[in-house]
């Protein structure tokens, strides 16, 4: 019965996710995309914000923050997005990683975004180890 309560409320995390994350505008529009509350995804990490803007040198980039709630620290754990045109076709994806994320620690990722013409990306998912 855990592993069933596990299950679903993983799936309740990501469809949460997906639909609460719309589109961020235009690098460097300092748009956001956050969960009206952080959502608790598998392995204990929690996606707290992201956002596409511009990094010092002028290039388009993905921010964001994610928390390690869990008691236990991750060995390795990455970050997945979808990368979206204006017409919400998938263009490219990002994806971000960190090293020994100690237990209730956060971790800030900045990502450069390609291809050109990025407006919005979409939390895809974490892996964990």
């Amino acid at each position: 019965m855990k592993l069933f309560v596990k299950i679903f409320l993983i799936a309740l995390a990501i469809a949460a996710l997906a639909s609460a994350c719309g589109k961020a505008g235009a690098p460097g529009a300092e748009t956001t995309n956050a969960a009206p509350e952080p959502v608790l995804v598998d392995g204990g990490l929690t996606l707290v914000d992201f956002k596409l803007t511009n990094n010092a040198a002028g290039k388009p980039v993905l921010k964001g923050n994610v928390s390690n709630v869990a008691t236990r620290k991750i060995v390795h754990a990455s970050i997945d997005f979808k990368l979206l045109d204006t017409k919400d076709n998938e263009v490219g994806t990002a994806t971000a990683a960190v090293d020994n994320l100690e237990a209730k620690f956060s971790w800030s990722f900045e990502v450069e975004v390609f291809p050109a013409g990025v407006t919005s990306a979409k939390f895809a998912g974490f892996k964990t180890q």
